[in-house]
Formats: structure tokens, C-alpha cells, sequence
């Protein structure tokens, strides 16, 4: 059951200072421009806690910010008044997708939500001091399910209702500084039920997964997340970057020819590959496309057996990142991971991955595996700061 939630939404005036860029879409250095140039942003609230704090102290600091930024914004006025409980339906435009999401309360001690994702412990502490300090969640979890008829058909009748002769109404319809379109509507329920919209099964996690885990370190009751069905969900990729090469680029292309067929193709545009099985592989000024020899048994993996293990993203980081380049860790300050919704840069190594299919998330989920980082990216994400909830 997604519930109602009483929420404080923000002002249209507002809206397109205060909306800030989804915070993995950004470099660190990228964000720290963001902050310095706009006081107003609600990345100043939002924005996780660095990974480099190494004691609670630098978290409590960190959540006292955040608190003392919200509490600025809220007194200029950018937030409205507490509204009567509500679920409301989200329209997101971006990076050239539309994506339609049901705003709301799901209860913790009653629902489950499956990671597919790993956590990293200090950046959920610091997390759960910033929900305990500010009190409220503003950057909704995005979930979804294999079956959310309950949840399309609210959509749908809210969106027939705001292009209806007498429309309903947006509350809020602005673009945001990085140029996405976001409109938020009250929810219309079908037969005009107020208590919630129910659902089978469990939900899965796509985006948020340090904030449940931090929501449940908090004490939360309840998290406020964005049910997106399933044909709205459009899924893309990281590449990952490696600043040096110590290894000549042909032993490279050598190396994974023991595991892959390899053919040299013009660029960066030929290379990327385009369904799973396939890897990009950029070295110097040469670029390769590579197909593993395991890829048609990797595909669905038996009974019993942790389908993460067929994954290309498991097998870049065991064998061409751990073996070839030596980097074994997700953390080594040569790693680095870039969105496919960005260009390409100019680095000594690009490893580039197709997207992986939302049947692999669910097996992963429902098996209890982890993915390796950066594994997925969902498309558009979610923005911060339209509500403001008490969890």
C-alpha cells in the first residue's frame, strides 16, 4: 500500500531556483560549483554526506548544515503550508524521456523493498543523522514492481483529469536549471478513495537505496517514494574511466582476446555496445568492441545459482578491471564512473557497458545478490526538494 502524506510542496516562484540537478548526475567538482553559485539550490539540504568523513562528529556537522539550510529556505518562503493528506502523480521530462512516477508513504514495518545495490556503512550513518537532525525525507526512493496496474491506472486518471475541458490543475510546472521539465499534480483516485492504492508483492529498489537503509537506522516509520510502472522506467549505464595505463595498449586488447572475440572499430560511437554481452573497450586512441564467449550461458542463470555472476558488469570488474589493470576496488582514486547520458572523456582507458535488462534487477533482487557500483542507472531520476514529508 502506498499511502498519503501530508506534505509541504514547493512554491512555483521557487520551483526552478530551488530544484537542484540529481546528485549522481554530477562530478564532485561539478557539484561544488552547483553550491557556490546557488545559495537557494536544495542541494544545500540534500546533498549525501562525502564519503571521506571519517568520524560521526563530521557527519553531525554535516546534518546540522543541512538542517540550518532548509531552515533558511522554508523561511524565505519557498515551501507552502502543510496540505491534508495526499498522493500525487510526478511528471519528469529529461535527457529526452518522459517518466511519470505515484508520490506517497510506504510503511517499513509492513512493506519490503529489495536492493539489488550494496550500501557503504559510513555514507548510511551519515545519512540516518541527517534524516534524525532534519526530520524529513524531500528525495523520494524510486521503486517499481512487476506488476503495477493499481499505480498506472491513478496516473492515467490523473493525466486524463489535468487535459480534461475543466483541467486539473498542476501545482507546480517549471523547468528546472538543468533544463528538465517537472509537473506534479494531486492524484486523482479512481472512485475517490483516500486511504491509499494497494499492490501486490514486494517493491524494488532503483534508486535510493542508502536512504532506505538510512531511513531504517533512523527510526523512520515511513519512507516517501515514486512508483514508476514499468514501461516508464528507461534504463542506461556507467562507463568507467581509468586515468593511467601502465600496460602497452595491444598487450591490453591481447589480454581480453583470452576471455573475449575483439575487433577494432573507428571510435567511441562504434564501440558502444548496444546489448548485453557486448563491452567497449577505449585504449590510447584505439577503441574495440568485445564479445564474451560466455555471454549466451550467461544469460539467465540456473536454479540456485547468484544471477549476478552473469553479469557484465561482474565480469569487468573480476576479470578486465581486477586482472588486466590491477584495480580491485570501486574506491581506487584511478576509477571513476560516467553516466552514458554524458560524453565520453578523454582518458587513457574507457570501459563501456550496455544497459542491463530490468528482468536481471528483478532475479538479482529476488535472489539477494548485490551488483557490482554502478551497475545501473535509471533514467530520468528523481528531483529533490518538490515536498517536503514527515517520516
Amino acid at each position: 500500500m502506498i499511502e498519503p502524506v501530508s506534505a509541504r510542496v514547493l512554491t512555483p516562484e521557487w520551483a526552478p531556483t530551488v530544484i537542484p540537478a540529481p546528485y549522481d548526475s554530477l562530478t564532485p567538482s561539478e557539484r561544488a560549483q552547483q553550491l557556490a553559485e546557488n545559495p537557494d539550490s536544495f542541494a544545500h539540504v540534500a546533498g549525501s554526506p562525502p564519503e571521506s568523513f571519517g568520524h560521526p562528529s563530521e557527519h553531525l556537522q554535516h546534518a546540522t548544515r543541512s538542517t540550518q539550510a532548509l531552515d533558511r529556505l522554508i523561511g524565505l518562503g519557498t515551501f507552502g503550508s502543510t496540505r491534508s493528506p495526499s498522493l500525487y502523480v510526478q511528471c519528469v521530462e529529461a535527457d529526452g524521456h518522459v517518466q511519470h512516477a505515484l508520490l506517497g508513504g510506504v510503511s517499513l514495518a509492513s512493506h519490503e523493498l529489495r536492493p539489488h545495490e550494496d550500501t557503504q556503512p559510513g555514507r548510511v550513518h551519515g545519512l540516518a543523522m541527517h534524516f534524525t537532525e532534519v526530520g524529513r525525507m524531500s528525495s523520494p526512493v524510486v521503486v517499481t514492481a512487476p506488476d503495477m496496474a493499481p499505480v498506472a491506472e491513478v496516473i492515467e486518471a490523473t493525466i486524463a483529469a489535468s487535459e480534461a475541458s475543466t483541467p486539473h490543475e498542476p501545482l507546480l510546472d517549471t523547468k528546472t536549471a538543468d533544463g528538465a521539465r517537472v509537473t506534479l499534480w494531486p492524484a486523482v483516485l479512481p472512485g475517490g478513495e483516500s486511504e491509499g492504492v494497494g499492490f501486490d508483492g514486494p517493491l524494488y529498489i532503483v534508486d535510493g537505496h542508502h536512504r532506505v537503509a538510512a531511513a531504517y537506522q533512523a527510526g523512520f516509520s515511513q519512507v516517501l517514494v515514486a512508483l514508476v510502472p514499468t514501461a516508464e522506467l528507461y534504463l542506461g549505464s556507467f562507463d568507467r574511466e581509468l586515468s593511467e595505463l601502465d600496460i602497452m595498449p595491444r598487450r591490453v586488447a591481447d589480454l581480453i582476446s583470452t576471455r573475449c572475440e575483439v575487433t577494432e572499430v573507428s571510435d567511441a560511437v562504434a564501440a558502444r555496445p548496444t546489448e548485453p554481452g557486448w563491452i567497449g573497450v577505449g585504449v590510447a586512441d584505439h577503441w574495440y568492441r568485445a564479445r564474451r564467449r560466455d555471454a549466451d550461458a550467461s544469460r539467465g542463470a540456473p536454479p540456485g545459482i547468484d544471477p549476478v555472476s552473469g553479469l557484465d558488469a561482474a565480469f569487468v570488474h573480476d576479470f578486465m578491471l581486477s586482472e588486466i589493470f590491477g584495480v580491485t576496488s570501486a574506491s581506487d582514486p584511478r576509477l571513476t564512473y560516467r553516466p552514458t547520458t554524458v560524453a565520453t572523456a578523454d582518458t587513457p582507458v574507457t570501459i563501456m557497458l550496455a544497459p542491463v535488462p530490468l528482468e536481471a534487477v528483478f532475479d538479482v533482487a529476488d535472489f539477494g545478490g548485490v551488483m557490482p557500483p554502478k551497475t545501473t542507472y535509471f533514467l530520468p531520476k528523481a528531483r529533490s526538494g518538490l515536498l517536503l514529508v514527515r517520516c
